[in-house]
């Protein structure tokens, strides 16, 4: 049966002790949501672990990619990005700013404009995270065959697109 762990298991009560192995799970494991929520958690466990030492976090190595690729970029197109209020991702923003990865400069003529961009100390940490990221990239790639690292990413900005409103 898809939803059990181990066979019998069904309708047993060990207790607050009982093993993981004797829960069932229904069809938790044939939604692809689950299954994409419990491949998320694994992954960013694993990542807050690896970058525990350095200081940055998942969302701050995605923060620092994006203005590495593209120096310039304000708060307001970060946050159509992430789907954050802009409050929530200056936050962010400026914590980093504070740690002196990045730096904010007001545009000549729009004072309320403020571009976004690495300052090599900002620079120089995300090449060392990411040299962290590639390795955890690598250990994904070794447990897919040929070719399905293409087509799981392609299926899940597939699934991601679908609920883009």
């Amino acid at each position: 049966m898809a939803g059990r762990r181990t066979p019998g298991a069904a309708g047993k009560n060990n207790g607050p002790g009982q093993a993981l192995t004797e829960v069932e799970f229904g069809k938790l494991p044939g939604y692809i949501g689950y299954q994409v929520r419990q491949a998320q958690s694994a992954v960013f466990r694993d990542l807050s672990r690896t970058l525990r030492d350095t200081g940055v976090t998942p969302g701050e190595f995605s923060l620092l990619t994006l203005l590495r690729a593209n120096p310039g970029i304000n708060s307001i197109t970060l946050s159509r990005i992430y789907q954050l209020d802009k409050a929530t991702l200056s936050l962010s923003i400026k914590g980093l700013a504070k740690r002196g990865l990045i730096s904010s400069t007001r545009h000549a003529n729009d004072r309320r404009y403020c571009a976004l961009e690495l300052t090599p100390a900002g620079r120089a940490l995300l090449q060392g995270v990411t040299r962290f990221i590639e390795r955890q990239e690598r250990a994904m790639d070794a447990v897919l065959q040929p070719g399905e690292r293409e087509r799981l990413l392609d299926l899940l900005q597939r699934i991601s697109r679908a609920f883009d409103r």
